[in-house]
């Protein structure tokens, strides 16, 4: 879009430019000064004559709007409304404060890449706008988070800037609109549906984010099922590759509920892992407890729910095997003192050793089932399987990359390539069922049974 002044112009005989900021779809900003003040300002500008959608006037006019009742010191603020008429156009003018700094995209372009700690600082004061912006009455919502929105200062002052896609939820969610705005590979995916709400601007705060610690496009990184797969891109750590993660889930609900639940896990102040809705449902009375985040699902397989029959059965199943082990134990101990051939001793000392090792097993399997708890702890890269019965834990962990869930009579099982580790023994078919679905279903592999 080619600019309609020449610096030097003056506006409405009030403002000289001086400099172009930037341009978009919506219209051109120029750095002006005041004629009479001096004080370096944003203008924005918009034509009719160059309009190719109505559209883009009422998105100039309600920037303008909500501009004019904001009040955040991270928000450059509104100056001026305006029109200019001429025989041939008019345009219109949207003057704001200019915000200090250069923006992110500015700062990477000269080579700038963002250190974890950086990035970190950088969304924490982005989060404290959104939160102020998200809270008002009704929710304003950018829309159009991105590097070249975003400026940042020397001191780490932080300015959100262009409110030209700003959306007032109440409007244009619910009554809904037919105007897909933002920018690709920034854009959350229920923007191209042309809806939005407050999770929409996390996906872009994440995308954004993504672009500071690659230097490339959101779009251009691999991406699994409307996933962006960062991990490898980057390095970082694994509590703020999760984090970002659930920033740019491709489901809304999946994300933070909101700017302020981001910032609080950001800080520390919240636990990453809390209960999400599964599409997949639970069997009717199953005590299993799963946590899910985007990156990483916690399975807790509680005690055997203690039903007095259920009780009885096992405590008599328990005390049998006791004495039958106890029998065995004494007998065999009885023989070998009797046994005068050096090789039928040890044929018995090996017979009376498997015995022993079975019934042991046999025993804590059963008090496993009456007080024993599991737990699965699976991210994608890693899985850790533990056990515990009576104080004691037995863990088992591997790669998450090449595991297979299945699920058979005996219980339920993670294939990793040769190995097969084995829990679950003590759930019902359906609920074996529900949760080998549940696992796979995170990994995003196919259901084995």
């Amino acid at each position: 879009m080619e600019p309609l002044h020449q610096m030097g112009d003056i506006i409405a005989e009030r403002y000289r430019l001086t400099n172009i900021l930037g341009q978009g779809g919506i219209g051109i900003t120029y750095e002006a000064e005041g004629k009479e003040t001096g004080k370096r300002v944003a203008l924005k500008e918009v034509s009719l004559r160059r309009l190719t959608d109505w559209k883009v006037l009422e998105l100039f006019e309600r920037e303008a709007r909500v501009l004019s009742e904001l009040n955040h010191p991270s928000i450059p603020a509104y100056l001026d409304y305006f029109q200019v008429d001429t025989p041939s156009d008019r345009s219109f003018y949207l003057v704001q404060e200019i915000a200090p700094g250069k923006s992110l995209a500015a700062l990477v372009e000269v080579g700038w890449r963002a250190s974890e700690g950086e990035a970190q600082k950088l969304a924490i004061r982005v989060l404290e706008i959104l939160s102020y912006l998200h809270s008002l009455t009704p929710p304003v919502i950018h829309r159009d988070i991105k590097p070249q929105n975003i400026i940042l200062a020397e001191g780490g002052r932080v300015s959100l800037v262009d409110f030209g896609a700003v959306q007032d939820t109440y409007r244009h969610t619910f009554a809904g609109s037919s105007t897909v705005v933002g920018t690709y590979g920034y854009m959350a995916p229920e923007q191209f549906r042309c809806q939005a709400e407050p999770a929409t601007d996390l996906y872009g705060l994440g995308a954004t984010l993504l672009f500071l610690l690659t230097h490339q496009s959101p779009a251009d990184l691999p991406q699994r099922r409307l996933k962006i797969e960062f991990r490898s891109q980057v390095q970082i750590s694994d509590d703020f590759a999760g984090w970002i993660e659930t920033l740019i889930e491709p489901a809304v609900e999946d994300r933070f509920t909101s700017a302020k639940e981001a910032l609080a896990v950001l800080l520390g102040e919240r636990e990453m892992i809390y209960p999400r809705a599964s599409a997949l449902q639970q069997p009717a009375g199953s005590r299993i407890v799963v946590n899910k985040t985007a990156s990483r699902l916690v399975v807790e397989i509680p005690p055997s729910e203690l039903r007095f029959s259920r009780v009885f059965i096992k405590l008599s199943t328990l005390i049998c095997k006791l004495l039958f082990f106890f029998l065995g134990l004494h007998f065999g101990l009885y023989m070998l003192s009797e046994m005068t051939s050096v090789y039928y001793a040890r044929f018995l000392l090996l017979a009376l050793l498997i015995l022993v090792f079975s019934g042991l097993d046999e025993i804590a399997s059963s008090l496993f089932s009456i007080v024993g708890t599991e737990q699965l702890d699976i991210n994608l890269q890693t899985f850790r399987l533990r056990w515990r019965l009576l104080g004691l834990s037995y863990q088992v962990q591997g790669r998450a990359k090449n595991v297979q869930c299945s699920c058979d009579l005996n219980g339920c099982a993670l294939v990793e390539e040769l190995q097969v580790h084995r829990f679950g023994s003590k759930l019902m078919p359906a609920e074996k069922e529900w949760l080998v679905a549940e696992l796979n279903n995170f990994l995003g592999k196919p259901l084995y049974k």
